[in-house]
């Protein structure tokens, strides 16, 4: 059986761990996947999920389970350049409102500042943001999290996509004016040239899809002004709704991984934040979580670091955690990933330096946390 790939470490922040992605990628990666006869299902389920959870309507999937089922795939697979496969295979419906939204802009310009703009809708793992420069505009995209491991993949998956899009919603002889990425030229890079059909820098300073004025001010055959207001009208909700349970989830998340070894309870979440138990429960329902499910994710994304870079005995770890003893990790750790912690250890690598995990002291204090960009 294969077992995911380590995680990288230092990825200690609970929002690692947090069901905020909606999770339009990982429906794409499990078709390409199948169509090359391999099934992703088990990797789903060692993540947490199956293939249901990724077609409900309004499901959410976190990072951790969207870069874990990313690394089994890419391991699986063998096929390096499986982020552009991805983003190939995609059409203009595969970012759901997203999409339509690209469809009834006047311009791709529009189009573009559009999906920028809801980018958290269409379920992406970065963010971004779109800056004029000279004769055109260009995309950048930026890590969320600090995950080199994945980096290329996602910026293959991102910009494989956007243009993908526009040749299915506006020109199948569309072409960016420009492809750059902080990376290295990997051994299948003509494969960049060969799908982007533009210049390709790699080893740039930053990561960035360029377009041209003329493709900018280009109309978009489908463009409706009344459509598109009223999924502006959507998308602005949805996003609202999105930053309401981001900043609560999170927000109660990061304040249980502080809290550990010892679990705030509820009612002292909910004094902290002016509302009653009753009504923080009500929220959470709304947001569909519990507070002991975000308090699980939490000790499972603490727990994954741990037991990943790290020796510390199992007695300890779970003190950590603020388990009662070992016996009850491990039932943890075996209902979280199918498997044992000594396996996690073993698949983490013998040559992985033995260290204390950064930020740990006596105390059982939070781990120094990543670096990380909001969303807009």
């Amino acid at each position: 059986m294969t077992r995911p790939s380590p995680p990288p470490a230092g990825l200690a922040d609970p929002r690692y761990g947090s069901a905020t992605i909606t999770p339009h990628l990982l429906r794409y990666l499990t078709l390409v996947a199948a169509e090359r006869g391999h099934d992703l299902g088990p990797a789903l389920r060692r993540a947490g999920l199956s293939e249901g959870a990724l077609s409900a309507v309004g499901g959410r999937i976190s990072y951790r389970q969207g870069s874990s089922v990313i690394r089994e795939a890419l391991g699986s697979l063998g096929d390096p350049a499986l982020g552009l496969a991805v983003g190939r295979r995609q059409r203009v419906t595969a970012w759901g409102l997203v999409g339509f939204g690209l469809l009834a802009s006047p311009t791709l310009g529009h189009a573009l500042d559009l999906g920028v703009r809801h980018h958290g809708v269409a379920g992406s793992m970065l963010d971004y943001r779109m800056e004029p420069v000279p004769g055109g505009a260009a995309v950048l995209a930026r890590a969320r999290y600090t995950d080199s491991g994945l980096r290329a993949f996602l910026l293959e998956e991102a910009f494989g996509s956007i243009v993908a899009l526009v040749r299915d919603s506006l020109d199948g002889d569309f072409a960016p004016r420009a492809v750059a990425v902080r990376h290295a030229r990997p051994s299948y890079g003509g494969a960049y040239e060969e799908w982007f059909r533009c210049p390709v820098r790699f080893g740039a300073d930053d990561d960035r899809i360029e377009f041209g004025d003329d493709w900018l001010h280009r109309p978009v055959p489908s463009a409706d002004a009344y459509a598109l207001a009223q999924v502006v009208q959507l998308l602005d909700a949805a996003r609202t709704r999105g930053r309401e349970r981001q900043d609560l989830v999170e927000g109660l998340e990061v304040s249980v991984a502080r809290g550990l070894p010892r679990v705030p309870p509820l009612a002292q979440q909910a004094l902290a934040r002016g509302m009653s138990e009753r009504t923080l429960r009500r929220r959470l329902a709304g947001h569909g979580t519990t507070y002991e499910a975000l308090v699980d994710s939490v000790r499972l994304v603490r727990a994954e670091e741990l037991l990943t870079t790290g020796d510390l005995p199992l007695h300890t770890v779970a003190g950590l955690l603020g388990f009662s003893d070992a016996r009850t990790l491990r039932r943890a750790v075996t209902r979280w990933f199918g498997t044992s912690p000594s396996a996690i250890r073993r698949a983490a690598g013998a040559a992985r330096p033995r260290t204390v995990p950064a930020g740990l002291n006596g105390a059982g204090g939070p781990a120094d946390t990543p670096r990380r960009t909001t969303s807009p």
